[in-house]
């Protein structure tokens, strides 16, 4: 599916990630390392073209298998950031009970904060999650202390459930994370 687009605002689009932006990728990833990975945990594992190139591959493949979407976020044509979700389930097991989720993750370089980038990506995110893949649920999930983040899920209407408390072990510490969920309203 080469050539996935989504417009999202005038000079806003998303796109699927490609090897062939590899270049592009990493040079905005280096640029902002130090701003991306005070959150995650990628950058520092991010250390080439060829990293970049072998995450899109990586991702492509997890999108062919309903895994994940890996969107990078454009401003007037250039990559400004990225978005989309992983943990994909879209499926009904042998008891019947069907899932139909996904945890969705943003980032943006540091030029582009405060614009309301994100909140306008992570809406469109979400209603082509509902509508062309039928979702139930949507997740976000961001660190008590990343207002930028846990606020973008809030202004795209995800309601905050609660705190997931020692979630993951990054850079020697244990982090908890808000968790925030909407529900596709057509089901």
């Amino acid at each position: 599916m080469l050539g996935f687009i989504l417009p999202v605002a005038d000079g806003i689009t998303l796109r699927l990630v490609e090897p062939r932006h590899a270049e592009e990728m990493y040079a905005l990833v280096d640029a902002n390392r130090e701003h991306i990975a005070r959150w995650m945990p990628w950058p520092d594992h991010t250390k080439s073209p060829d990293d970049a190139r072998a995450y899109a591959e990586r991702v492509l493949r997890e999108f062919a298998e309903h895994k994940a979407i890996g969107l990078s976020i454009l401003v007037d044509g250039k990559i400004a950031g990225g978005t989309g979700w992983t943990d994909w389930k879209d499926t009904t097991d042998v008891l019947g009970v069907r899932h139909a989720s996904a945890d969705i993750g943003y980032w943006i370089a540091a030029e582009h904060l405060g614009k309301g980038i994100v909140t306008r990506c992570v809406q469109t995110l979400t209603r082509h999650a509902f509508e062309e893949y039928d979702l139930h649920r949507l997740t976000i999930r961001a660190e008590p202390e990343n207002a930028k983040s846990w606020k973008v899920a809030e202004r795209a209407g995800y309601t905050r459930e609660g705190t997931m408390h020692g979630v993951c072990r990054f850079r020697e510490r244990w982090i908890d994370h808000h968790l925030y969920a909407r529900i596709n309203p057509s089901h």
